[in-house]
């Protein structure tokens, strides 16, 4: 007797997925795209952080000083002398924020002068007076019509013209006075002394703070 059952199909294979032990079928593995947004954001916030610091460390260097607006000088007998900015040639004497920013930003000394010393005279008492003593390849003419010439254009007003008292070096003294935003006046005494035979003059400048009443 003839089977006329119908043949048994044999039955279709499940999907083939992930076992459960993780395996992955590489004929059907899912990509998901990375994400860009992670390492974007990073990148962005390296670059805010460079400027921030740059920015702080500005500042830090510069301390708001008023930038010096005037690089070279021409005095009356032609010399164009460069100018360094007192800012950095008497750092020796800035303390506590004194002179302010725009004293010290406003007054220049001619490039290449050394320092010879400093003198303290305020001590941290009272109002502030210090100086510096340079000493230049300039003759003590050129000297002095540097700052003749170079403070008025800094706003700087000439208040006297003498020589030392008794005692001290020999020389011109010239005595600019000048406002500042600390609410005080300021002055500076520009102080040269004869050039010497092997022609270097020494020069000083005092910045002192004036009382209330000046």
């Amino acid at each position: 007797m003839s089977d006329l059952s119908p043949a048994l199909e044999p039955p279709e294979p499940d999907p083939v997925g992930p076992s459960d032990d993780g395996a992955v079928d590489p004929d059907n593995r899912l990509y998901e795209h990375m994400s860009l947004r992670g390492p974007a954001l990073v990148v962005l916030g390296i670059a805010v952080l460079i400027v921030v610091v740059g920015v702080v460390a500005s500042a830090l260097t510069t301390g708001g000083a008023t930038t010096l607006s005037i690089h070279t000088i021409t005095i009356p007998d032609g010399t164009v002398v460069p100018l360094t900015p007192a800012a950095t040639a008497m750092r020796s004497i800035v303390s506590a924020g004194q002179p302010p920013a725009d004293i010290l930003g406003n007054l220049a000394v001619p490039t290449g002068s050394s320092v010879v010393r400093t003198l303290n005279i305020d001590q941290g008492v009272g109002q502030f007076d210090r100086t510096v003593v340079f000493r230049s390849g300039l003759s003590a003419d050129q000297v002095g019509d540097v700052y003749r010439t170079l403070l008025p254009r800094l706003g700087w007003k000439v208040t006297d013209r003498a020589s030392p008292a008794t005692g001290k070096a020999t020389g011109t003294v010239i005595l600019f006075k000048r406002g500042s935003s600390d609410s005080f006046y300021w002055e500076v005494g520009a102080t040269v002394s004869p050039t010497t035979s092997a022609g270097s003059t020494t020069f000083s400048l005092e910045l002192f703070e004036l009382p209330d009443d000046n």
